[in-house]
């Protein structure tokens, strides 16, 4: 009797362990890591950040905002430059929105430069210290990246631009975010 005993608790004791394992290396349990990774390296960009640098070969400073948004789906970025045009308004306005869908980053990026057609896409696979968005055209084709690394050790951002013609890339902006 003791000896089905202890077969019965040590099979359940088995398969216990055996579901334990699977769900820690499930595709679900995965994406749930992943996800919370993200949104850590998404929470950082949270706040009010000065950002200075270089943009299209003149110098640039911005005011940036940034915050959660719809149920914390997205982290909203107002990004307001000092600098002002002729018409008195600043020169450059851009309200981006950045989520995580499955196992990427997205992006919506909306400026003042022109209005937002929808044939651009905007994504970014996952990296330990940097969110590296590429930007595709309606073919597929890359035409821009814009790589957001973060540095732990003082808390800034820098944000790397780079045009992409004919598979050459060629800087844009070179700007560091640090916080106000």
């Amino acid at each position: 009797m003791f000896q089905r005993f202890f077969i019965a608790m040590g099979t359940m004791l088995l398969v216990g362990c055996a579901q334990t394992q699977a769900m820690r290396t499930s595709p679900l349990n995965e994406a749930a890591a992943n996800a919370s990774r993200s949104e850590a390296m998404l929470g950082r960009l949270v706040g009010s950040w000065l950002l200075t640098g270089t943009i299209a070969g003149q110098s640039a400073v911005h005011d940036v905002e940034a915050e959660w948004t719809l149920q914390r789906n997205y982290v909203r970025i107002n990004e307001v430059s000092r600098e002002r045009g002729d018409n008195g308004l600043p020169a450059y306005e851009a309200t981006i929105l950045i989520g995580w869908l499955d196992d990427h980053y997205v992006c919506f990026w909306f400026d003042n430069t022109e209005v937002a057609s929808g044939d651009v896409t905007c994504r970014a696979a996952e990296s330990s210290d940097s969110i590296p968005f590429e930007f595709r055209d309606a073919e597929g084709a890359l035409i821009l990246t814009n790589t957001f690394t973060y540095d732990g050790a003082e808390d800034t951002w820098r944000w790397r631009l780079d045009n992409i013609q004919d598979g050459a890339s060629q800087m844009f902006g070179d700007v560091t975010l640090r916080r106000e």
